[in-house]
């Protein structure tokens, strides 16, 4: 289980293609392992936190890099920062799954480019460091947690597995 924020690159209210020459420099600045095969990203951090990673098209090949999806089972400053400057540079906007719903914006000019009917209930979060953007997920992440939990309980896995409190950047 994880809990899962997905990144969507607009232009003029459409979908649209994400800068992966600028992605690719965030990225290339951590250890990763790629499994192409399933568009798979596993990115390591020296305090010893990892997040998982699906991007097509972020390599090259014939699908277009327009965003992604960031599987998430514990939570650190670095990821936090990581996916704060992936998505700034990137030009993408985050949509956490989590209630209440809301698009977070790492960059002013992300604002103006998202869909005219994306619902009023979308709250727009405008973020300026990974700092933000773990104070953004918060409850969503904690409500995910405790579900994760009362799942592993029920289904006698045991105690769930450790996970990191979000932490101030």
């Amino acid at each position: 289980m994880s809990f899962d924020l997905f990144l969507v690159t607009f232009h003029d209210g459409g979908k649209a293609t994400a800068d992966s020459a600028a992605a690719r420099a965030v990225l290339e600045r951590t250890a990763y392992s790629h499994q192409p095969e399933f568009n798979a990203y596993d990115i390591s951090f020296e305090d010893g936190s990892h997040v998982e990673m699906y991007a097509s098209g972020l390599h090259g090949g014939s699908e277009s890099f327009d965003g992604g999806m960031f599987a998430i089972r514990g939570m650190s400053a670095s990821i936090g920062t990581f996916i704060f400057e992936f998505s700034r540079a990137a030009g993408c906007v985050i949509f956490p799954a989590m209630d209440p719903p809301c698009v977070l914006l790492p960059r002013e000019d992300l604002a103006s480019h998202l869909p005219a009917d994306l619902s009023s209930d979308f709250q727009r979060v405008p973020l300026a460091n990974g700092g933000e953007l773990l104070a953004a997920l918060n409850g969503g992440y904690d409500s995910w947690l405790r579900f994760r939990d009362q799942v592993l309980r029920s289904h006698g896995d045991g105690s769930p597995d450790e996970h990191t409190d979000f932490a101030d950047d």
